[in-house]
């Protein structure tokens, strides 16, 4: 077997198929958890802030207004969804891998996979929050705001761009250390 065909060789990953598949259970059940909170009458929804403001004021000792709790919970919920998918992207890419793989190739791959995460994560997020918020206007009491939206998604956005920066200094160390390796390999290659 010659050395490009065996670069070309796909590996399955059973593991990881279980684990995508139940990740994307997951992001299933977190949007019929944002539908069904969303399918709520004014009354309700209003009551549960009420009930959960004053279990936060005598657990906690915090107190906040409502909008401020609205506001978090919007933020939370659709965190947890680009949280959710993100994962699941990352497992279902990494279903099926290719062998042989260079360890450049495998930083540049890290790379670029993980934009390729982010960018999917925040369009999910993106289309539920709006799906989310024209789904509102057929509640009865509720209301759809421009606002919520822009919530929603800026929440998931902080969150990818911290994942981003993770993602990126940890692909600059291991490039340095692998950079540092070689050249003391050179090194200690001239001294014999």
């Amino acid at each position: 077997m010659s050395l490009t065909s065996e670069n070309k060789k796909s590996v399955f990953h059973p593991l990881y198929f279980l684990f995508a598949f139940i990740m994307w259970i997951l992001v299933i059940g977190w949007l019929a958890v944002i539908f069904s909170l969303s399918s709520e009458n004014a009354d309700a929804s209003s009551q549960r802030s009420a009930e959960l403001l004053d279990m936060i004021a005598k657990n906690l000792h915090l107190y906040m207004s409502e909008e401020f709790l609205r506001c978090c919970a919007h933020v939370l919920e659709f965190v947890i969804l680009s949280t959710l998918s993100y994962v699941s992207m990352f497992a279902t890419n990494h279903v099926i891998t290719g062998s042989g793989v260079s360890y450049e190739q495998k930083l540049d791959k890290l790379k670029n996979d993980n934009e390729v995460y982010i960018a999917v994560s925040l369009w999910i997020t993106s289309l539920v929050a709006a799906a989310d918020e024209y789904h509102q206007i057929f509640v009865a009491g509720r209301s759809s705001s421009l606002f919520d939206v822009f919530l929603d998604v800026s929440g998931a956005f902080v969150l990818m761009l911290i994942i981003r920066i993770v993602v990126s200094i940890y692909a600059y160390v291991k490039n340095k250390k692998q950079v540092m390796e070689m050249i003391a390999a050179e090194t200690h290659m001239e001294e014999v």
